[in-house]
């Protein structure tokens, strides 16, 4: 029978079942959450795989309690249907494993003896399945792979154990019951294959690397007979993605109207900035709950996009014969079957024409690496990382990424090595006396581990001080032998300079006035103070005779005292100015 004709029938009686099911919703074999409305879903849930079969747990008294355990995770908003699906396919890998080694069941072993045997066999299964899609593809399955099967069957289990009497009554099975103690922690820790929370050096993408797929982007918005994709959503969409860093389901699934608070009716277009906010835009926050509500500040070029998009959307479902001026209620639309624009634009589809803009484009790294458009979360990474290496408050980026969280913001925070890197070795470094640093400039970057050690980082340059060594100077860096700056810092040190110059004179007025007479260069406090204003000094002579231009860019050349550098400018004097 040919595969249409089958999913067709399995459509069917899915809908009969349904229809005639008169029981609990959670008892029928496969939960439907567009035929049952009872189902728990969010107000947007994300697409991906619309219904959980639980015919593959083909042991009674498992799937049971499976489905009773899935449901009242649900209900009680502990997992969302993302979630649940997920724990379905951990569970099946389960029963793949109780079909191969036996298990009566509800407890996996007749003595607590046994069961440690038993569960590393489940173990080396999941160690020795060769993965048969994906980058593992032939080989070990991925860490995550291994790892989620034991975390699910591990956490079923103990919600089993502490709902055991409930269970018992609610499955109508007395077994349950009988869990122990030893069926509450199933696998040590070497069991689980330990994740390390690091992300890939391409998940930030860089500047040049986000104009070349601005400007290729226009392919997927092309006609086929151009040579382009031909789907103007796409296009609008992935715009929104690069310009707002959101999720692709927050964009996706985003209302008609999602512009709130429009600043343009209060002011003339032509006197608003180009880059400056204009509106805020809510979007569907599919994967955090609760927090802010999920809105951003935007500007007039995501504004335009929008309203090119809400027009591109009403011409549709007009075509497709909706009443005239109804609005759909989504931005985004699904093209096939959805006559009144209820569906929005689905995440498959939208990774297809990605990937295939990816193969179009063949854009590569400045290391070389081909750069995946469809990796869409790399946006979203790249927006991070802009808002912090600009300095915008912690509190600031985290609202704006719509996390609960300071912790889960600073999974973000990471600086492109490569950027950091170049910025680090823009000017020749000095040290406090004003001499040139010995050190090699890109071994002095390896040296401050300037990519893991923030505590080496000061207001006014940088601590040299080897990392086992703990500074006992307290805040005297500028009469430290460990101490550099560069021209970047300038503005600082010269700030720095005229605080200190203020501070001396105030104190040595209050002084006079005390003791009659100023206090004299023997004096602790003073001697201490002239010495950070002549370190001062020495330091931004250096810093304005090692910047040089030529051709228009900005030269580090050897600092005052090294033989090798060049004559000063007529106008610049040589002779270190007095205090």
């Amino acid at each position: 029978m040919p595969w249409t004709r089958v999913s067709r029938l399995k459509h069917v009686q899915d809908r009969l079942a349904h229809a005639y099911h008169d029981g609990e919703w959670w008892r029928l074999n496969v939960w439907n959450p567009a035929l049952d409305r009872r189902i728990p879903q969010r107000e947007h849930e994300p697409q991906g795989r619309t219904v959980a079969n639980f015919s593959q747990l083909t042991t009674d008294w498992f799937r049971e309690a499976a489905k009773w355990w899935l449901s009242v995770q649900l209900s009680t908003e502990r997992y969302v249907w993302s979630s649940v699906k997920s724990r379905l396919d951990h569970l099946e890998w389960f029963q793949w494993y109780i079909d191969q080694a036996g298990c009566a069941g509800p407890r996996l072993v007749d003595s607590p003896e046994k069961l440690r045997p038993w569960l590393l066999g489940f173990v080396a299964s999941r160690n020795s399945h060769t993965a048969m899609t994906g980058p593992n593809k032939g080989g070990r399955l991925a860490k995550n792979s291994r790892r989620g099967p034991l975390v699910t069957i591990e956490a079923f289990y103990r919600w089993m154990y502490d709902n055991r009497a409930e269970a018992a009554s609610v499955l109508g099975d007395r077994r349950w019951a009988g869990l122990g103690l030893e069926d509450t922690v199933l696998f040590r820790l070497e069991d689980k294959p330990r994740l390390i929370n690091q992300l890939p050096d391409d998940m930030a993408l860089e500047d040049d690397v986000i104009g070349k797929i601005a400007s290729g982007s226009g392919a997927l918005a092309a006609p086929k007979d151009q040579g382009g994709l031909d789907d103007r959503q796409a296009f609008h969409a992935l715009m929104l993605l690069i310009r707002t860093g959101r999720r692709m389901n927050e964009v996706l699934m985003m209302d008609f109207e999602p512009l709130l608070c429009q600043l343009l009716a209060t002011r003339n277009r032509q006197d608003k900035e180009p880059n400056g906010f204009v509106a805020r835009l809510a979007y569907q926050q599919t994967k955090i709950t609760g927090g802010d509500p999920p809105t951003i500040p935007v500007d007039q070029l995501i504004v335009d996009i929008i309203r090119v998009q809400q027009e591109w959307a009403r011409e549709f479902v007009t075509a497709q014969g909706a009443p005239q001026g109804a609005d759909p209620p989504y931005l985004f639309l699904q093209t096939k079957n959805n006559r009144l624009g209820k569906r929005p634009y689905a995440s498959a589809t939208f990774h297809s024409r990605l990937r295939a803009l990816t193969e179009k484009l063949a854009i590569t790294d400045s290391v070389g690496r081909p750069v995946k458009v469809s990796k869409t979360h790399t946006f979203r990474h790249t927006r991070a990382t802009d808002l912090i290496n600009a300095g915008v408050p912690i509190h600031v980026v985290m609202r704006y990424l719509g996390h609960l969280t300071p912790t889960m913001t600073m999974h973000y925070a990471k600086t492109l090595a490569v950027t950091a890197e170049r910025e680090f070795l823009r000017y020749k470094k000095v040290t406090a006396d004003g001499r040139t640093a010995e050190v090699n400039p890109s071994d002095l970057y390896d040296l401050l581990h300037l990519d893991q050690r923030a505590d080496r980082v000061l207001p006014n340059g940088w601590c040299m001080l080897p990392p086992r060594q703990v500074c006992s100077k307290g805040n005297a860096c500028l009469t430290c032998d460990k101490f550099v700056t560069d021209a970047g810092h300038r503005d600082e040190l010269q700030h720095q300079l005229q605080q200190s110059e203020a501070l001396i004179a105030r104190r040595q007025t209050q002084f006079t006035a005390r003791h009659g007479e100023p206090m004299g260069e023997d004096n602790i406090w003073l001697a201490g103070r002239l010495a950070e204003t002549r370190a001062l000094i020495k330091v931004l002579v250096a810093l304005d005779q090692v910047s040089v231009y030529e051709e228009g860019q900005l030269r580090a050349v050897r600092g005052a005292g090294a033989a090798d550098r060049p004559e000063p400018p007529a106008t610049t004097s040589t002779q270190e100015p007095t205090a």
